[in-house]
């Protein structure tokens, strides 16, 4: 079976939306004739970890790690945090004078073990195609180098747009050269790779619009979607229940400015206010990491009843819990770029048959709701009243919403998405033997 050496640096027992893309294709690339060799980071420096995602792995796929030498994401937020003393002070100065150098992004200090690490496997593993999947898009990087000069096809993924990245991530450096690297990094990537793939549409045509060079027949979209073996236990978990039980709503995923719950909160209150004896009806779920900035709000005592935040859950007790839920929120704030998003768990929210809340702007993701999905409460997202009438409207039909059955979407399972990256691979092969 050909291999395909698979980088990337959010990879089980990394947890997040971002792990699922990769993980995914992993698990099923073996179907369509391709045998997957990972090559990941061994000391990840990120926010979470979930152990639930390993059994996506097959047994027999080898995984190599590499060493970054980014501090532990512990020691960033320390680093981040301000404080009085000596200590804190001298921190903040190496933070103010080392960041704005960490360029494209802080995972260039996991190049020098991933280049040493990457050699060592091309030449041991002799993969057909090379896969790097970001962010980060530090990545893309060395690996289009190597592949480069050791002649092997490379093909990047885009999760994400790299512009979007940059000028929305709390934390990615803003100044004038950051963008301006970007755009040579970027550009450098996209000419050097044999192909590209794409989460969505609007991704491919931010990039064949910023340079015009690039073949518009290197790239291919394959979106997101879910894993039928993540909602197996849908017949035990989804119940229809009497008109008597809560209405339960969750939200999944990180919140932070991009996905705020800021409108939804102010919408939910507004409508306890109208009708108090909604209190002992609603149940509000949040599950995820909640950034600082995110953090005020959602702890309001107004909500004291109604809403409660579980922090971050492994992937599998999550899908249980949507599937037990009544409701599921969408949220995507009207910032530049939104438009182009469609947010990773929409596919999942879909596949579970359920309501959705749907608070979006104009773009990618109120389209595709639009287009697939029926059992939808569709709300620009700078509507309050529209936000507070759709939970009104979801009180007073909840009856019927638990009843009625969710559109199929079986074309976005991760099986079939993964065959269309499968194709990919045959072509990058077969267009770089010529």
């Amino acid at each position: 079976m050909r291999k395909v050496l698979v980088v990337s640096y959010s990879f089980p027992p990394v947890g997040g939306a971002g792990v699922q893309r990769p993980v995914k294709f992993v698990k099923y690339l073996r179907d369509y004739g391709w045998e997957p060799v990972v090559l990941t980071v061994s000391n990840p420096s990120v926010p979470v970890i979930d152990t639930s995602l390993i059994k996506d792995i097959p047994d027999g796929v080898t995984v190599y790690r590499a060493r970054t030498l980014e501090p532990s994401y512990a020691q960033k937020q320390e680093f981040i945090a301000s404080g009085k003393n000596l200590k804190s002070r001298i921190k903040s100065l190496v933070k103010k004078l080392v960041t704005p150098l960490m360029l494209p992004d802080s995972q260039v200090l996991w190049w020098p073990g991933l280049m040493f690490k990457l050699i060592r496997v091309i030449w041991r593993e002799r993969p057909r195609v090379l896969f790097v999947t970001a962010p980060p898009f530090s990545t893309f990087l060395p690996v289009v180098f190597l592949g480069k000069m050791l002649g092997v096809p490379v093909i990047l993924d885009y999760r994400d747009e790299w512009v979007f990245y940059r000028a929305q991530l709390e934390n990615a450096i803003k100044h004038s050269l950051a963008r301006r690297l970007d755009t040579i990094f970027e550009r450098y990537a996209v000419m050097q790779c044999t192909a590209f793939t794409a989460a969505n549409k609007s991704y491919v045509n931010s990039l064949c619009s910023a340079y015009p060079e690039i073949s518009p027949d290197k790239a291919t979209v394959i979106t997101n979607g879910f894993d039928e073996d993540d909602l197996n236990f849908k017949e035990t978990v989804g119940v229809v229940h009497g008109g008597n039980m809560p209405i339960t709503l969750v939200y999944a995923g990180t919140v932070w400015k991009a996905t705020s719950l800021s409108n939804f909160v102010t919408a939910l209150k507004n409508l306890l206010k109208m009708d108090p004896a909604l209190r002992s009806v609603l149940r509000v779920k949040v599950f995820g990491r909640v950034v600082d900035s995110e953090q005020e709000y959602l702890q309001n005592p107004d909500l004291t009843g109604v809403l409660r935040m579980f922090g971050y859950v492994e992937h599998a007790d999550l899908m249980e819990e949507t599937m037990a839920a009544d409701v599921l929120v969408l949220t995507l704030s009207d910032l530049p770029g939104a438009e182009k998003i469609i947010t990773g768990k929409v596919f999942e929210y879909m596949a579970t048959g359920k309501q959705i809340l749907a608070i979006v702007p104009e773009g990618e993701t109120k389209d595709l709701l639009s287009r697939n999905y029926n059992k939808l409460s569709l709300v620009d997202a700078n509507d309050l009243d529209g936000v507070r009438n759709a939970l009104a409207d979801i009180v007073s039909n909840i009856l019927v919403i638990r009843k009625t059955s969710g559109t199929d979407v079986s074309s976005f399972s991760r099986k079939e998405l993964t065959h269309t990256l499968a194709r990919v691979f045959d072509k990058a092969e077969e267009v770089y033997a010529l």
